[in-house]
């Protein structure tokens, strides 16, 4: 049977004869991934090779240097060129030399860019710990775009030089490969070096990365052994046996492959005559074959040729591991024989109690097994090799092994007791999912846990439509069998626990009715839930509430969110409950503390969780909206920067229409392609996103003076202010509590614009009452001022100030303070025609609140004023208030009137006048309202 060999036509110019490595047919390749490493070593440190490799050129030349000559080394050559000899030569020079360096070895199973990723965290993020899986849920599967900036992240902080090593990158057989790569050599710093090995061309710009000089190829020329090398490993004996004649032909014959010569001089070491020897041989893939069955498995006794068919199929073993799967107790001495012969096995640690076969020789064996080991027995030893591997810890292996003995009962059982423990020690859930459902397909099914966690991981990869179906199977099957099994209590655990899934669905697919109608059913929690799940629905559920205007029982939910989160001692479940506890602030516009609250959460994230992390841009995203409308734009804009990054990964619609709202205040109408990314983003998210969006652009181009460009973009969403207020009724506003009121919004504001006052004094009118209602304080402020509009623009100020005045005294306890900013010109208007003494606000807050908002205003004649006016109360009094004056205004303070004045203190009403005239004066006032909080501030009514 011929040798099966890989085979990489690209590396090579398709001018010269093949070389013996790349005849024959393709090398099998495995489907199945593995996210994570089933042995540190086996990935995270070069092998240990049982003989001394030669010493080539091309590791002279390198060996020159303290670090590699560019910044990628990249290795391209068939199987059997000892490119993994090669870089693990190269790495110990490196690392000898200062070098930090990092190892990671690729096999069959690594074939998505999502494990490499994987497997460059382990060895680069090595800090990062398994994860709470509710907690896991929530921060959903980060994108490829957003796990390559983390790692290129982390390689910024590597010491100077550092060295990157990567072997059999051909194993990841993923479009998206180019990606990683080009980041890898583009975008990390010049101390940072890579080398890379695969059979295949490495996909990456090539021609970019030449022009700036940062490449450095090697190929199988490279490796290809010459004369003296081919001596070296040959040997000083058996190449004087052989003399010139016979080492020429050696060259000719394998064309210095390596692999190839390594078989000759198996073969050459061990005949009478080896010239003799030589001359037989052609090099043929027929001679391989016939060479690797005569002079290794046929020099072996039948017991150990038997030992390495069997344990072929293992990608890597250990002599604890084959005994238990052969069965075979001199497990021990075959594992010493071959290595002490040499004979293609490769230590994995230093310990060398791990190895693997060479991946050519190990491709002869299957085949070779497949022919000679009856079926029956290749399986046997692999289930006994799936049991060893679960009991070791090795689940991916244990998985593996049970499938390809196509025994789907014991995969399925292995499964069912790990499920949790893979899931939880961060495993690959690709896989996991792929694994279930090839069960699937085979007509088996798992446990109950193995189906929880396969609903969990699809739910994780946002698979979100599927995992519904999945969950209903799933309740199904626990109702039919929790009776006739008497599992009930137990069934009704994992129902619950299920059921936190379904509302962490439904909250992310924006179907706010049925995930408060299910977290109602599930709360209040039970003794045996977990806290950070009680904190999950609790929290959850604070949204759907204050959009159903109910604060008052969000509040209670939150109370009971922040006791189960401290619980569950999780920063990320932390950061969640502080979003949801400033939603109830946001939504109602009070500014005062909220933001102060999320900065110290966002700081939290930061320090503990990084600036990468999902919650750390979601935190920022909810603080960007706190810092716009209390007036922080640079503060906003530094948020939106972190807070953008993982937008469309993180997150739920309240939350990205908090930072596209923040986003869009600050847009300066003329970027368009950053209004495009607005628009991608909203798309991410379900259709209410796009609809609030659009909301906020047009009231943003209002903004701008740009009133035909805020038509056509209302007429997208169905908002045409002709049609008036009944189109407010629509399916599409009223579907979402709290999309009326900002659809109103744009409608009262397009009429104003378009000079429709009577239609927007309506609309106004309607809305009050409603916000009236719900006790919306901040929504009235936005009220108030566009009355205060549409006063002026009926050439009526004394109106319009008092509207003015009624929303600052509304906003200023708030810090809302973004509407004024908005609508700057009509303040300045405003105070412009007002006399600052004629505002007559109650209290110092709210003039100090004012006086803040005029800063910055296109202001004449009354900027002094007003500053003075603000300032007013840390003077002191050029005149001090008369006994008679004092007890008046104590008098005032309890609300008496002037004729009770009068009638109190003896006096005639135009005396109490008098009094009050001069005491206006000396308080620098001009009513009762601003005398008394003049007076307050100066402790003027202390008895």
């Amino acid at each position: 049977m011929p040798l099966r060999i890989s085979t990489i036509g690209s590396v090579l110019p398709t001018s010269r004869r093949l070389p013996l490595a790349l005849r024959g047919l393709p090398s099998r390749g495995g489907s199945a991934q593995a996210m994570r490493p089933m042995s540190i070593a086996t990935v995270h440190s070069p092998p240990f090779f049982a003989f001394s490799p030669v010493r080539t050129r091309m590791l002279d030349e390198l060996g020159a240097a303290l670090r590699p000559p560019a910044k990628l080394l990249a290795v391209s050559a068939p199987t059997g060129y000892g490119k993994t000899v090669f870089l693990s030569r190269l790495f110990d020079h490196y690392r000898s030399s200062g070098a930090e360096c990092q190892w990671l070895a690729l096999d069959d199973r690594d074939t998505t860019v999502e494990r490499l990723l994987t497997l460059l965290e382990g060895v680069l993020l090595p800090g990062i710990e398994s994860v709470d899986p509710g907690q896991a849920l929530h921060q959903g599967d980060r994108s490829v775009d957003e796990r390559i900036a983390a790692v290129i992240e982390s390689l910024s902080h590597a010491h100077d030089p550092a060295v990157l090593f990567i072997d059999n990158l051909n194993y990841c057989v993923d479009e998206t490969l180019s990606a990683l790569i080009d980041a890898l050599v583009f975008s990390t710093p010049s101390w940072v070096h890579l080398v890379l090995s695969s059979t295949t061309d490495l996909p990456f710009d090539r021609a970019r990365a030449r022009l700036e000089g940062r490449v450095r190829s090697i190929g199988y020329n490279d490796l290809s052994l010459n004369a003296g090398e081919i001596a070296q490993l040959l040997g000083t004996e058996l190449s004087e046996r052989i003399g010139a004649v016979g080492l020429n032909a050696i060259i000719d014959q394998t064309e210095g492959w390596p692999a190839a010569v390594r078989l000759m001089q198996i073969l050459l070491a061990s005949a009478v005559d080896p010239l003799q020897a030589l001359q037989q041989f052609s090099g043929a893939d027929e001679d391989l074959a016939d060479l690797l069955n005569r002079q290794i498995l046929h020099q072996l006794d039948p017991a150990s040729r038997q030992f390495l068919l069997e344990i072929a199929p293992l990608r890597v073993f250990g002599v604890n591991l084959c005994r238990q799967a052969t069965g075979d107790d001199r497990a021990a001495d075959h594992v010493r024989r071959l290595l002490k012969d040499n004979l293609f096995v490769i230590p994995l640690d230093r310990n060398r109690s791990w190895y693997r076969l060479h991946a050519l020789f190990r491709e002869f064996l299957i085949d070779e097994a497949e022919r000679q080991v009856p079926a029956a027995r290749r399986y046997e030893v692999l289930c006994r090799a799936a049991e060893w591997c679960e009991h070791a810890g090795r689940w991916q292996d244990a998985i593996d092994y049970a499938l390809m003995a196509e025994r789907g009962d014991l995969a399925a059982a292995i499964l069912e007791r790990v499920a949790a423990m893979f899931v939880r020690d961060r495993g690959d859930l690709n896989q996991y999912i792929e694994w279930v459902e090839r069960l699937h397909r085979m007509g088996v099914r798992g446990g109950w846990e193995v189906d929880y966690w396969y609903v969990w991981a699809l739910v994780f990869h946002r698979r979100y439509e599927f995992a519904r179906r999945q969950m209903e199977l799933v309740s199904q099957r626990l109702r039919s069998e929790a009776a006739s099994q008497g599992r009930v209590d137990e069934a009704e655990h994992v129902q619950r626990r299920i059921d936190v899934i379904s509302f962490t669905i439904d909250t992310y697919t924006d179907r706010h009715e049925d995930a408060l109608r299910l977290a109602m059913r599930w709360l209040p929690p039970r003794p045996d839930d977990d806290p950070f799940d009680v904190a999950t629905v609790a929290a959850g559920s604070c949204f759907q509430l204050v959009s159903r205007h109910q604060l008052t029982e969000a509040r209670s939910l939150l109370r009971l969110a922040q006791s189960h989160i401290a619980q569950a001692q999780s920063v990320y479940g932390e950061s969640w409950v502080a979003i949801a506890s400033a939603s109830v602030a946001i939504y109602d516009d009070d500014y005062s503390q909220v933001h102060q609250d999320l900065i110290g959460a966002l700081a939290k994230s930061r320090a503990q969780l990084g600036d990468n992390a999902g919650i750390s841009g979601t935190l920022a995203i909810v603080a960007s909206k706190s810092a716009i409308e209390s007036g922080r734009d640079d503060e906003a804009r530094e948020l939106l920067m972190l807070g953008m990054r993982r937008i469309e990964s993180h997150g739920i619609v309240e939350t990205a229409l908090l930072g596209l709202d923040a986003a869009i205040k600050l847009w300066n109408g003329d970027d368009l392609p950053t209004l495009n990314r607005y628009r991608e983003i909203a798309a991410a998210y379900p259709p209410r996103a796009a609809l609030g969006l659009s909301c906020f652009i047009v009231r943003r181009l209002l903004r701008l003076g740009r009133y035909d460009e805020a038509l056509v973009e209302a007429a997208q969403i169905g908002l045409v202010p002709e049609r008036g207020i009944e189109q407010l009724a629509s399916a599409e506003f009223e579907q979402f509590h709290g999309m009326r009121a900002m659809a109103a919004a744009v409608l009262i504001e397009l009429d104003i614009a378009g000079g429709r006052l009577k239609a927007a004094t309506a609309l106004i009118a309607d809305e009050t009452r409603n916000a009236k209602a719900v006790n919306r304080s901040g929504r009235l402020v936005e009220l108030a001022l566009d009355e205060a509009a549409i006063t002026l623009c009926s050439h009526n100020p004394a109106p319009a100030a008092r509207h003015l005045a009624r929303a600052v005294s509304l906003a200023a306890k708030r810090r809302y303070i973004r509407p004024f900013r908005d609508r700057a010109e009509l303040v300045a208007a405003l105070v412009n025609e007002t006399k600052s003494k004629d505002w007559g606000f109650a209290v110092e807050e709210e003039r100090r609140f004012f006086a803040e908002i005029c800063r910055g205003l296109p202001l004449g004649q009354h900027r002094d004023d007003v500053e003075l006016d603000a300032d007013s109360s840390v003077h002191t009094l050029a005149e001090t208030p008369t006994a008679r004056e004092l007890e008046l205004l104590m008098l005032v303070e309890a609300g008496l009137s002037n004729q009770q004045l009068a009638d109190r203190l003896s006096l005639s009403v135009a005396t109490v006048k008098w009094h009050l005239y001069n005491l206006y004066t000396k308080l620098g006032v001009s009513s009762r309202g601003a005398a008394l909080a003049r007076a307050r501030a100066l402790n003027l009514l202390v008895r």
